[in-house]
């Protein structure tokens, strides 16, 4: 997969500049614990789900299983500062 459609319409492309300026790499707690000391950038980054961030709306579209795997959709919205 060279791009994809964000829900507002956007082109995400997920191949090309590097580093990519909307791809993100997330670690787990567990694994930077485990990782801290002893890992390479290599390392991480395999442990790490891709989520590429829409520079339009802000969607986040979030790869937890691999790139051949459909991603997960999370979409911004406000913070309801009302709820406790």
């Amino acid at each position: 997969m060279a791009k994809f459609y964000c829900v507002c319409g956007y082109i995400i492309r997920t191949s090309g500049e590097i580093p990519h300026p909307y791809q993100w790499s997330m670690v787990s707690d567990g694994d930077f614990d485990r990782l801290f000391d002893s890992a390479d950038a290599d390392e991480v980054y395999q442990v790490s789900p891709l989520m590429f961030r829409c520079p339009e709306s802000g969607h986040l579209w979030v790869y937890w299983n691999g790139m051949d795997q459909s991603p997960s959709l999370y979409s911004p919205t406000a913070p309801d500062v009302a709820a406790s």
